[in-house]
């Protein structure tokens, strides 16, 4: 017996809100592009009905909007008419699939968990929980599906109602498993995150004995050079009070020096004069006594000596 419940525009689309049903093999009812090799003006009014923007419907440009595109269901045509293009060229399973890989960057790049700045952590696999459990797994119901759940059951015999709880049960059965499985998994997961802490750990662990050996021969080194640099100031106060004496030592050196040669060069002056007056005395000697000879008709009776020779 056909369900009651008057199918609505969105029946193409998943009851569910986060699960649009592109993928699907069911028939596309969205008119698309003919295939003709030179398209009409109609044909190209039909295509770029998908292409065109609007502001209520804008192209998304980075993760953040993407993520919202994919979050909200689009309004489906309203027109039916069939198209001989393949669903899987169609624009709207395009625009299906370019949601999805703005839906798997943006959930890549969510976290539940932020760190002190308020930025995402990053982390591996299981960062945001499991895949079978958790609110992220599970799907929202729109409000028809219960309508026609009800209007469905009222129409089943018991025999297929136990049937249907008989299939439930088997499939309850095997997402048990695959949570089962899965849990597994996680577990192997945290264990290799434990482990890589465990190594980042002793990374940090020999990292910090490095530290600490350079800072003990920081220190020693420090010390060394401290030691050497009282040495060096010590010495060299030496040094420039030795250089202050013997440049003062210098100094009296070429006065006194000086004043040697000045007292050698009078010396020297002196002997020439005293020479020059000997020399001359010696003549006026001699000189003298011829005179005295022509006048007195002798000589002086003073002895006379002479320094030529």
């Amino acid at each position: 017996m056909p369900s009651t419940t008057t199918p609505s525009g969105a029946s193409e689309f998943s009851v569910y809100f986060d699960a649009p049903i592109a993928h699907m093999s069911t028939k596309d009812t969205t008119p698309d592009a003919a295939l003709v090799e030179s398209p009409t003006s109609e044909t190209l009014a039909t295509t770029n009905s998908y292409t065109n923007t609007s502001p209520n419907n804008p192209v998304p440009e980075n993760d953040e909007e993407m993520a919202e595109a994919g979050d909200t269901v689009a309004a489906p045509s309203e027109t039916s008419n069939p198209s001989p293009t393949p669903s899987s060229h169609s624009p709207k399973t395009q625009h299906a699939r370019v949601v999805s890989v703005g839906r798997a960057t943006s959930i890549a790049q969510r976290s539940v968990f932020t760190n002190a700045d308020g930025r995402s952590v990053a982390g591996s696999t299981f960062i945001n929980g499991a895949g079978t459990t958790g609110p992220n797994a599970t799907a929202e119901p729109d409000d028809s599906l219960h309508l026609r759940a009800a209007s469905a059951d009222v129409a089943l015999t018991d025999e297929q109602k136990a049937n249907i709880a008989k299939r439930e049960s088997k499939s309850n059965k095997q997402i048990a498993k695959i949570i089962k499985s899965e849990a597994k998994v996680e577990k192997k997961a945290l264990d290799i995150a434990v482990r890589e802490l465990s190594e980042l750990h002793n990374l940090q662990k020999a990292a910090v004995k490095r530290e600490e050996k350079a800072q003990s021969t920081y220190n020693k080194t420090l010390a060394t050079f401290q030691k050497h640099e009282a040495v060096f100031l010590a010495a060299r106060a030496k040094f420039e009070a030795s250089q202050a004496l013997l440049n003062s030592h210098t100094e009296t050196l070429e006065i006194t020096r000086n004043n040697a040669k000045e007292a050698t060069a009078n010396v020297q002056e002196k002997s020439q004069e005293v020479d020059s007056l000997r020399k001359m005395f010696d003549v006026d000697e001699r000189e003298r006594e011829v005179k005295l000879v022509e006048l007195t008709g002798k000589g002086s009776t003073r002895k006379r000596w002479t320094l030529m020779s």
